[in-house]
């Protein structure tokens, strides 16, 4: 009987030495247990600190406190079809938005925020060569079905996608998004646009994926990779 409590006893503190060697030594952007930084650089844990985050309001909340971008949460919104609790509305920052805003779920406005600064903002420069000025966007929640599935709820129902339309530049051109055929350099960074976009978002959908998103960028937060 001693030494099986010697035994436990042994294991507990070899737990608690783990966790206090854990919280000491594990850097905060490599320690899942800690919200997601949004003005930190990418890291091979971000996609699962997204996915937890997802699951988690109060890590959701935590994050986006560190997000650039102005934010702000509404109890309630949306509608009696489709009531809505605990969305921000996202505004512009650095690369301003054109409506100069939309409702967003928490997990939507803590992607929106990593794909202005890592992935819109560096792709412009990378292969434009020019700063990005505003992002256009044809909006985020609307209380509908899926447009060739009904009675399937859209993800703009529970405001969980945005619809982009454009990307201004800070030179003073429009790229659209209906531009994706065009030869490069635009439509080679309308396709880089997208493939980046989808390490962030949980769902993207391009021109490439049928014509009912032949003219924007469906960037939404749920899903599993579908990536078109």
């Amino acid at each position: 009987m001693r030494l099986g409590r010697l035994f436990i006893l042994s294991v507990c503190a070899a737990m608690v030495a783990l966790a206090v060697f854990h919280r000491r030594w594990l850097p905060p952007a490599y320690d899942p247990t800690q919200p997601l930084d949004l003005a930190a650089a990418w890291t091979f844990m971000t996609p699962l600190k997204l996915r937890l985050l997802s699951a988690s309001p109060e890590l959701c909340r935590a994050a986006l406190l560190t997000s650039r971008l102005p934010v702000r949460e509404h109890a309630h919104s949306g509608t009696a079809a489709c009531p809505l609790e605990g969305v921000y509305t996202v505004g512009g920052g650095a690369v301003s938005l054109l409506p100069a805003s939309f409702l967003a779920s928490c997990s939507l406005a803590v992607r929106w925020s990593l794909f202005e600064s890592q992935v819109a903002e560096p792709v412009t420069q990378a292969v434009l060569h020019t700063g990005l000025s505003r992002i256009r966007h044809v909006g985020s929640f609307a209380c509908r079905d899926v447009r060739d599935r009904p009675g399937a709820q859209s993800s703009h129902a529970t405001a969980d996608a945005i619809d982009v339309s454009a990307f201004v530049l800070d030179d003073g051109r429009e790229i659209p998004v209906s531009a994706w055929n065009a030869s490069a350099p635009v439509g080679l960074y309308l396709h880089r646009m997208r493939d980046r976009a989808c390490r962030v978002f949980g769902t993207v959908l391009s021109p490439d994926y049928n014509s009912l998103h032949a003219s924007h960028f469906h960037l939404q937060a749920t899903g599993f990779g579908l990536c078109r």
